[in-house]
């Protein structure tokens, strides 16, 4: 069994090293200091960077799952648990979805120079 968490281990790290490696979050702030612009693109980063992990993750925790419930031969708390999986993991992905819209929405529209709030009155 140690050999297998060893063989795993090292799969899952050398399929998140790329997604670690290229993870810029902070921002460059320029010479007078950091404002609201860095503030929002850090938030913005930082979902990004999330979505980035979560969507291996629960890719793989629905493999699981499938696997359990594949193996589960009749067993009703096999089949349970599989159910519980999926569940908790498709409730987590639209979660993290849906905070990542939230923040690309609040994104687009404080970033965008053009925008103008209350336009025409």
């Amino acid at each position: 069994m140690t050999n297998f968490k060893l063989i795993f281990t090292t799969a899952l790290s050398i399929l998140f090293i790329p997604v670690l490696v290229f993870a810029q979050i902070v921002p460059k702030c320029p010479e007078k200091g950091c404002g609201w612009p860095e503030l929002v693109l850090l938030s913005s980063n930082l979902v990004t960077f999330l979505i980035a992990i979560s969507i291996p993750l629960s890719a793989v925790a629905f493999a699981w799952a499938g696997f359990l419930y594949l193996t589960a031969a009749g067993n009703e708390e096999k089949i349970n648990k599989a159910h519980s999986i999926f569940w908790k993991v498709g409730i987590g992905l639209v979660f993290v979805l849906s905070a990542w819209l939230i923040v690309w929405l609040i994104t687009s529209t404080l970033l965008d120079p053009d925008f103008i709030l209350l336009k025409g009155v």
